[in-house]
C-alpha cells in the first residue's frame, strides 16, 4: 500500500500538502470570566501574549437560556463562564477587538441561535459587516443529549434549531463555521477512543441528513463543517486517532454522500486537551499532562488547539495558568522541530498498526449506530448513552501524584493566588427587559410554523430582547424545561464491542 501523502485524499497524513511548515495551527485559549468586562480583559491579555484565535465560554444560565435574575440561576451566574443576557453584554466582551480580523469560537449549543443573533448585531453596531465575521459556533446539540445534558427542549426541536443556524450561516455568513461536530465531549463523558470518532462521524451523518432534506446540497453545507475532539495521555494512539478520523470521514463523504468538492471531504479538527486527564492534587504536574496531549494533537495534524491550564481541575483558569497553557503551544511550534516536517509520523509501522486496529473498531460502532436508525434514534432510545456509561466505569483517570493529599507550601500559595485572580466577579443583577412585543411574537410564530427562526431572532435582538425572553419565545407549546427523553434502555445482545483500548485507557 502506498504511504499516505499530506494534502491528498483521504487526508490521513494531513489536510495541507506542506503541513505546518508554512502555516501553523490556530492557538486558542478558552476564556469566560464572570462579567463581560473581565472576559474582555482576559481576551486582550491573551491576544497580547500571542494567541491567534478567541474561544468564549458561557456560564450555565446562559447555556440554558436563563437570564441572571431568573429564579434558580443565582448560584451559577458567572461561574465557569461569562454571563450573557443582552446584546450589550456581548458587546462588552468584544469591546476594542476587531471582529472582522479575529476568529472567535463560541462554546455554546442549546442557545447557539440566540448568541449568533447577538454576535451579528454586535458586529453591525460596531461598524463591521456581519458577512466578514470569522469563527465557529459549536451548535452541536446531539452531543448535549448524549454527554453534557445542557439542552433546553426535546431532541427533535433542539435539532431543528441547530439546522436553522447552519442553513442561515451557509446562506449569509461565508466565513463562519456553523457547527463544530463533537466526539470529544462524549469521550470526556467516558467513552472509548473508537466510540469518540464514531459518534462524531455519526453526528455528521445526522446533520447532513437533515440539511439535505431541506434541499441544501452536500457540497454546499459540508465545507462549513468543523469537528472537535480531545486528546488523552496515550500519545501515539491519540495522534493516530486524528489520522483515522480524517480518512474514514473523507471516504464516507464520497461513498455515502456523493461529495465531489475537496473541502467537503476534509475533516477540519479543533482539539481541546482533556480536563478528565488532569488532577487537582499536585496541580503543576498537569503542565506535563497537557503538554503530552498537545503534542499528540500536533503530531496528528489538527487545525486548531486549546490547551487546558494546570489549575483547570479545580477552578476557572487563572491568568498564570492560561499564560502557561498558551506557552505550551508556542514552545511546541517555535522551540521544537515539529513544524519542520510535513508528516512527522508518516511511514511508522506502529502508527499504521494502531490506525488499522482503530479503524476496525470505529467501523463496528458506526455499523451498530446505522443499524439502530442513526444517531437521532440512538439518542431517543437511550442505548448509546448506556454504552458510554458502561465504558466510563473502567477509566482509572490520572494515576501519578493523586494520592498525595497535601501539596507543597509553594503550590498552596500559588493556588490561593490563582483562585483569587480567577474568582467570578458577576453579581446577581436585574436585567432590563424591553417589551419587544412584535419582535418576540414573530419569533414565536416562526418557531411554531416551522420556519427558520434566525431572521426573527436577529430582529428581536436588535429590539433588545434578552436571552431568557428569546428562549421562551422559541419554546414549543408542549415543551417544559429539560424535556425528558424516552427512558434509557439496555442495548440488545452483543451490546459491548471488545476493544484493545478499553482496558488501557
Amino acid at each position: 500500500m502506498n504511504a499516505p501523502v499530506p494534502g491528498e485524499f483521504p487526508y490521513e497524513a494531513g489536510l495541507h500538502p506542506t503541513g505546518y511548515t508554512t502555516r501553523r495551527w490556530t492557538m486558542r485559549q478558552l476564556a469566560g470570566l464572570g462579567e463581560a468586562s473581565s472576559t474582555n480583559e482576559r481576551f486582550r491579555y491573551l491576544l497580547g501574549m500571542g494567541e491567534t484565535g478567541l474561544s468564549l465560554a458561557f456560564d450555565l444560565p446562559t447555556q440554558l437560556g436563563m437570564d441572571p435574575d431568573t429564579p434558580g440561576a443565582e448560584n451559577e451566574v458567572g461561574q465557569v463562564g461569562v454571563s450573557i443576557a443582552t446584546v450589550e453584554d456581548l458587546a462588552a466582551v468584544f469591546a476594542g477587538i476587531p471582529l472582522d480580523k479575529v476568529s472567535v469560537s463560541f462554546t455554546i449549543n442549546a442557545t447557539a441561535p440566540i448568541l449568533l443573533a447577538m454576535w451579528i448585531v454586535v458586529a453591525e453596531e460596531s461598524g463591521v459587516d456581519p458577512a466578514k465575521l470569522r469563527g465557529t459556533l459549536q451548535n452541536e446539540i446531539l452531543k448535549e443529549f448524549l454527554a453534557r445534558k445542557a439542552f433546553i427542549y426535546d431532541v427533535d426541536t433542539s435539532f431543528r434549531y441547530s439546522l436553522d443556524l447552519i442553513e442561515y450561516c451557509v446562506r449569509t455568513l461565508p466565513h463562519v463555521n456553523p457547527i463544530s461536530i463533537s466526539g470529544g465531549h462524549v469521550r470526556e463523558a467516558g467513552c472509548s477512543r473508537a466510540l469518540e470518532v464514531a459518534c462524531a462521524i455519526a453526528d455528521a451523518d445526522e446533520y447532513l441528513r437533515g440539511l439535505t432534506a431541506r434541499g441544501l446540497p452536500v457540497d454546499e453545507v459540508a465545507p462549513s463543517f468543523s469537528f472537535i475532539f480531545g486528546t488523552h495521555m496515550e500519545l501515539l494512539a491519540e495522534a493516530s486517532k486524528f489520522r483515522v478520523a480524517r480518512r474514514m470521514y473523507a471516504k464516507r463523504m464520497r461513498s455515502r454522500w456523493g461529495a465531489t468538492q475537496r473541502r467537503s471531504t476534509q475533516m477540519r479538527i479543533q482539539v481541546n486537551t482533556f480536563g478528565s486527564a488532569l488532577a487537582y492534587q499536585e496541580p503543576l504536574n498537569n503542565v506535563a499532562r497537557s503538554t503530552i496531549q498537545a503534542l499528540a494533537a500536533v503530531l496528528g495534524g489538527i487545525q486548531s488547539l486549546h490547551v487546558c491550564s494546570f489549575d483547570e481541575a479545580h477552578q476557572t483558569p487563572g491568568s498564570l495558568g492560561a499564560r502557561i497553557a498558551l506557552r505550551v503551544q508556542q514552545i511546541l511550534a517555535e522551540e521544537t522541530d515539529l513544524c519542520r516536517y510535513k508528516d512527522p509520523l508518516g511511514g511508522s509501522l506502529a502508527i499504521e498498526q494502531i490506525c488499522d486496529e482503530l479503524e476496525g473498531e470505529v467501523g463496528r460502532w458506526l455499523a451498530r449506530i446505522d443499524e439502530g436508525g442513526g444517531m437521532l434514534q440512538a439518542i431517543r432510545d437511550g442505548w448509546l448513552e448506556g454504552e458510554v456509561e458502561n465504558i466510563a466505569y473502567g477509566d482509572p483517570g490520572p494515576r501519578v501524584g493523586v494520592h498525595d493529599t497535601i501539596a507543597s507550601a509553594n503550590e498552596d500559595e500559588l493556588l490561593r493566588r490563582e483562585r483569587k485572580s480567577a474568582k467570578a466577579t458577576t453579581r446577581l443583577r436585574a436585567v432590563e427587559r424591553r417589551p419587544c412585543t412584535a419582535e418576540l411574537a414573530r419569533v414565536r410564530e416562526d418557531a411554531l410554523a416551522g420556519r427558520n427562526v434566525m431572521p426573527a431572532l436577529v430582529e428581536a435582538v436588535r429590539a433588545r430582547a434578552t436571552v431568557g425572553q428569546l428562549t421562551e419565545a422559541l419554546r414549543p407549546e408542549s415543551s417544559t424545561h429539560h424535556d425528558a427523553r424516552r427512558p434509557r434502555r439496555t442495548s440488545p445482545a452483543n451490546s459491548t464491542i471488545p476493544t484493545q483500548e478499553e482496558h488501557s485507557r
